[in-house]
């Protein structure tokens, strides 16, 4: 025989009779609010709890830190709201096991009938009948529910139900509980008061009426709700902080300490994303974004690609430009105007790394001069330019006069081939052989390119015209940058530059020219550049 029945209204008393009990079975739980709540709470525990825990651990693995709390506290929100139906459905429904639920001892069927009738009302019930052993009840709104006398004790049934839709079907179940608290208050006045009655009353009531409402307004609720949700989310799942794995907020030792790698990055690029992927098992986290060439004025898209270590810390993989890898030289001169750019706008001095990475790129050129020699230089000969008509002039370039094991004395025959190639060169198509070539001089190049550049500029303003010249002038810097690799960053020719940044050589008239012509010349002078004879 199944024991007697006993309430559940939420209190401490109630769950600590439930507690011995492990679970609901033979308690009758109402329909009031602080019952409602704890048994959303207890059937909900593990999933909101699941939730919870599966939040704060997305919010840390996407670097969100003390926000991942919110995001568990979001994400059990919405399992409590969601879910909580289905638990009201499964508690306050008629298959639910209240217990034995008898009669008053020593009281009849017809007593009880009796009793009830007398002291039954609930505005929603147009209708009571009775047999010899059950009880209806009608409700247009709310349907047919029948209390039956049985060998167990009174039971509850729904005979029908107004809208066949499932997700109303608990609100059938928790009319169904709220009619038998009213006969077990009638029965039973010990066990349920008038007013937890008229509480469980007054929160059906609302329930229906809240189901009442227009699709449309449901709608815009549910979208609203959505909404919010992704308000909450999206800094949180998708802010540069968590697609970058937190590389955005860190530092890089070759921008400036003020600033973090996101700062620096998005002060120079523009529409800058971040995006993150495995490879492998090595998490890398990859930035793009948007700039204009310093060359050719044209918009190029760089990535650049982190690489995360174990330890947390992470360091640069790699870097493209539309799509291309760069070279090493290409990649740290890049950086190096980004850092450039950044303590510019920002009126910040360039920072110990900074120089530490020019002279990464010193040693980078030297590296690649040696390396990339077309043949193994064997012993370079010195000799003293005795020469005291030239002694002064070639001070101002180099106390020597240096000679390749050509035997080709490198400030003249160097700078005539410089001349003859610039005279031949396609802008962007100038082979890997020739640019090995060049760099196999180190920077006794630089010196040739000078003086090759200075004597053509010189002699094209004087022969021909000054839009002549400066046209010159702007074949020699492209073809210095492409045979170089872009390296140079700071000095002579970023200053060469600014002076073609500060023109348009479609718009200027000649005499214009001339005053930009005799800046490069100035210039050339100002750094040791010769006349030469080829």
């Amino acid at each position: 025989m199944k024991e007697r029945f006993e309430i559940y209204d939420g209190s401490a008393e109630a769950k600590k009779a439930k507690g011995k009990s492990k679970n609901l079975s033979g308690f009758h739980p109402l329909f009031t609010a602080a019952a409602r709540r704890s048994i959303a709470l207890d059937g909900l525990k593990i999933w909101l709890l699941l939730g919870f825990i599966v939040g704060v651990v997305t919010g840390v693995a996407t670097g969100a830190g003390a926000v991942s709390v919110l995001l568990g506290l979001l994400i059990a929100a919405v399992i409590y709201f969601g879910f909580r139906d289905d638990v009201y459905k499964k508690v306050y429904g008629p298959e639910h096991d209240r217990g034995q639920l008898p009669l008053p001892e020593g009281m009849s069927w017809e007593e009880a009938v009796d009793r009830i009738r007398r002291g039954f009302a609930n505005p929603d019930v147009e209708q009571v009948t009775d047999t010899a052993d059950a009880m209806t009840f009608y409700s247009k709104k709310r349907g047919t529910y029948q209390l039956k006398n049985t060998a167990d004790g009174l039971k509850m049934t729904i005979l029908t139900k107004p809208s066949k839709s499932s997700k109303k079907e608990y609100l059938y179940a928790v009319f169904s509980s709220v009619l038998l608290s009213q006969v077990i208050a009638i029965l039973y006045p010990e066990k349920i008061s008038a007013e937890q009655v008229e509480e469980e009353k007054a929160a059906v009531r609302k329930l229906f009426g809240a189901h009442k409402m227009p699709l449309l307004i449901e709608l815009a609720i549910t979208a609203a709700f959505v909404a919010f949700a992704v308000y909450m989310l999206y800094p949180v799942l998708y802010s540069d902080n968590a697609r970058s794995k937190g590389v955005s907020d860190g530092y890089l030792s070759v921008f400036p300490a003020e600033a973090t790698v996101g700062e620096v990055l998005d002060d120079f690029f523009a529409n800058g994303t971040w995006e993150n992927y495995e490879q492998d098992g090595v998490t890398f986290v990859h930035y793009s974004g948007e700039c204009a060439s310093t060359q050719t004025g044209e918009k190029a898209t760089v990535g650049i690609y982190f690489k995360l270590n174990d330890d947390g810390s992470f360091e640069i993989d790699r870097m493209t430009m539309d799509g291309e890898t760069m070279n090493l030289l290409r990649q740290n001169i890049t950086l190096s105007e980004i850092s450039n750019s950044y303590c510019n706008d920002h009126g910040i001095a360039s920072s110990n790394a900074l120089d530490e990475l020019e002279n990464a790129l010193d040693d980078a050129l030297a590296d690649s001069s040696s390396s990339v020699s077309m043949a193994e230089p064997e012993s370079e000969t010195y000799t003293e330019d005795t020469d005291s008509d030239n002694s002064a002039q070639t001070a101002t370039r180099s106390d020597r006069k240096v000679v390749s094991t050509n035997g080709m004395d490198t400030y003249s025959e160097l700078s005539g081939e410089i001349s003859v190639d610039v005279n031949s060169y396609e802008f962007g198509e100038m082979p890997e052989s020739t640019k090995e070539y060049y760099l196999s001089y180190g920077s006794d190049f630089k010196t040739a390119w000078l003086n090759a550049m200075y004597t053509d500029v010189y002699e094209y303003s004087g022969k021909y015209s000054n839009l002549d010249a400066l046209s010159r002038f702007i074949e020699y810097l492209k073809f210095y940058d492409e045979a170089t690799y872009y390296m140079e960053v700071e000095g002579m020719i970023q200053d060469l530059h600014e002076i073609w940044y500060d023109f348009d050589i479609e718009t200027l008239t000649d005499e214009d020219a001339g005053v930009y012509v005799d800046r490069v010349i100035q210039m050339a002078e100002a750094n040791g550049a010769e006349i030469q004879t080829w």
